[in-house]
């Protein structure tokens, strides 16, 4: 019986969805690359501001991004193309992807700090020169439409690149506070907690029992969704995935979640953190309507791993800076999630 002919019959004869995702040969989408750490920054050092997704919008807006970074103590080198538009980009695909190489190239840059998100960068990843990005690695943070970057980078290179915040993040102690420890520190040991608050969102949740090590690999469900299919595919093998969204209702994360388990891309996952899924929830639900919560349990407690829910990253204030390519252990009764450094 061929695979096609079984997943008919399966889907005639209601066999489970975990029986399905299993399936999927458990090869990498990549070859696995040795883990190349970045060189960490100290004060003073120069780090390129580029645009790869949507523009600056208003001038002062890049008052306030370039300010972000001399706050950090860092200086701010602007990319040759980040003041350009084009359509609803930073400017055209080739400009994007030209200013992303020059910030590896040049050696006077030492990081690379996107402006924001929004929409692009899976426009650029055929663009890139992954083997000059392998020979001059630099730190890359950013999330939401940048976790295009940060997978094919980490995935193609073995680079460890950075999901955390750009620069027009909402301020937050918080949020600075494992920044910097990331990209300034010692990642060694470094444990992830919450914010120490009343609202339930911030309270850790133990959805499947277990404890999981392995390379961190993840960041927006929507991202990771449109790379399915396409030689930058999500590779979780041996991995820990984590995964958020913003504005997406339940019924659009679950078509997310079962496009990742279809396509192979969650073959071999050894651990799952879920984050803050900001505004997916409906504001008034009805008795019997389905939630995040519930697309969770539904879709990935089958996987039958280790998964730790409400977890702060996301589209949220406070969050978290997670390295991908470096592992950590994820131990969901205790709620803890912690590096083990290099």
């Amino acid at each position: 019986m061929t695979r096609r002919q079984f997943l008919m019959t399966a889907a005639a004869s209601s066999i489970p969805f975990s029986a399905i995702a299993q399936l999927h040969p458990q090869e990498p989408a990549v070859a696995s690359q040795p883990v190349i750490h970045p060189p960490k920054l100290k004060p003073g050092d120069s780090v390129a501001v580029i645009a790869p997704a949507s523009p600056i919008g208003k001038p002062e807006d890049l008052t306030g991004f370039l300010d972000r970074v001399k706050a950090l103590e860092l200086n701010p080198i602007q990319g040759p193309n980040l003041a350009k538009e084009f359509g609803f980009f930073g400017g055209t695909d080739q400009e994007r992807a030209d200013d992303i190489m020059w910030a590896f190239n040049n050696s006077d840059i030492k990081a690379i700090l996107p402006i924001r998100g929004g929409y692009g960068c899976t426009r650029l990843l055929q663009l890139l020169d992954f083997k000059q990005i392998k020979q001059n690695a630099k730190i890359l943070v950013g999330y939401s439409d940048i976790t295009a970057l940060l997978i094919s980078i980490q995935q193609q290179t073995g680079m460890v690149t950075y999901h955390g915040p750009v620069l027009s993040s909402s301020e937050s102690e918080f949020a600075d506070s494992y920044l910097k420890k990331l990209i300034f520190g010692d990642q060694s040991l470094v444990t992830f907690r919450n914010p120490e608050t009343n609202e339930p969102r911030h309270d850790l949740s133990t959805v499947s029992s277990g404890v999981a090590v392995g390379p961190l690999t993840g960041g927006n469900l929507t991202i990771l969704a449109s790379m399915c299919g396409t030689p930058f595919q999500l590779d979780t093998k041996g991995k820990i995935l984590f995964i958020e969204d913003v504005d997406e209702a339940p019924y659009r994360i679950d078509r997310m979640l079962t496009q990742l388990t279809h396509s192979g891309a969650l073959d071999g996952v050894k651990g799952i953190v879920t984050g803050q899924f900001a505004k997916c929830d409906p504001e008034s639900p009805r008795p019997d309507e389905w939630l995040v919560a519930d697309v969770i349990q539904d879709r990935l407690v089958p996987l039958k791993v280790p998964i730790l829910s409400n977890a702060a990253f996301g589209h949220v204030k406070d969050k978290w800076t997670l390295p991908l390519g470096m592992t950590a252990e994820l131990d969901a009764d205790q709620k803890t999630l912690q590096l083990f450094g290099k």
